[in-house]
């Protein structure tokens, strides 16, 4: 039976909602969570926002450029850190924060640049995100499920008909099971754009990482004894090549 943990609320971390009536433009999310078998991992969050006048990263509101810089101070004072750069038509800024427990992934992906944002803008679109643990006797699962969403059913903000978000869920210990999304190794991606949503469900599987752990250490109990065995071989050839030589020199 699975333990559930406190839901995760991704509470749409898209600051260009924030200030829709400002910016009629489009916004590129992009988010990974890196899930270890202890418990620890990371969460980083990617946003661009689409320049006004293309190769004109000056162009973007200063009121939405203020409240992502102020969210990255924050970011760093929180042990984490951020970067800003550009290409020909988005301003991108990632923020990425590390976790050691999975009840701290809780408070870090519920905060985002609204807490900077003196005009408080309503969020439009919602993400959930819940993770779940089950010890066994062969290690620890983790169960992540929830949704993502650009859902606009009411076609209001068609400004946002190339919108574009992505969720990267990587369990180190490996993945067990999946319901949508592309697994790439130890990683499940769902990808949606205007309008659309995606329902969240991954497993991994880290008996995988215990059984490795074991055979590692199997081996090096198998090493030693080896080289015990080896030692007491040489010691016993040692000893019947000098019974002879004892011998030979009795008899002179």
């Amino acid at each position: 039976m699975r333990t559930p943990r406190r839901l995760l609320k991704l509470a749409s971390l898209i600051p260009a909602l924030i200030v829709i009536t400002l910016l009629a433009g489009c916004v590129r999310v992009n988010r990974t969570l890196v899930l270890n078998p202890d418990g620890s991992g990371t969460y980083t969050l990617t946003i661009g926002i689409l320049e006004p006048h293309p190769g004109d990263p000056s162009s973007v509101s200063p009121q939405l450029v203020a409240a992502m810089e102020a969210f990255g101070a924050h970011v760093q004072r929180q042990g984490g850190t951020y970067e800003r750069f550009a290409d020909q038509t988005y301003v991108y800024w990632t923020y990425a924060r590390p976790f050691s427990q999975i009840s701290e992934a809780d408070t870090l992906v519920e905060a985002d640049p609204r807490q900077d944002d003196p005009k408080h803008a309503p969020v439009l679109f919602h993400d959930v995100l819940g993770i779940s643990q089950a010890a066994g006797p062969d290690g620890t699962n983790y169960h992540v499920t929830g949704s993502i969403s650009l859902a606009d059913p009411q076609s209001t903000n068609t400004a946002w008909r190339d919108a574009t978000e992505s969720l990267a869920i990587t369990m180190t210990g490996g993945i067990s099971g999946q319901h949508g999304g592309m697994l790439t190794g130890d990683t499940v991606t769902y990808v949606i754009h205007y309008n659309e949503s995606a329902a969240i469900d991954v497993t991994g599987d880290v008996r995988a990482t215990s059984t490795s752990a074991l055979a590692s250490s199997l081996r090096f109990v198998l090493v030693g004894v080896l080289l015990t065995i080896a030692v007491a071989l040489a010691g016993l050839g040692g000893w019947l090549l000098r019974g002879p030589r004892r011998a030979s020199r009795a008899v002179m």
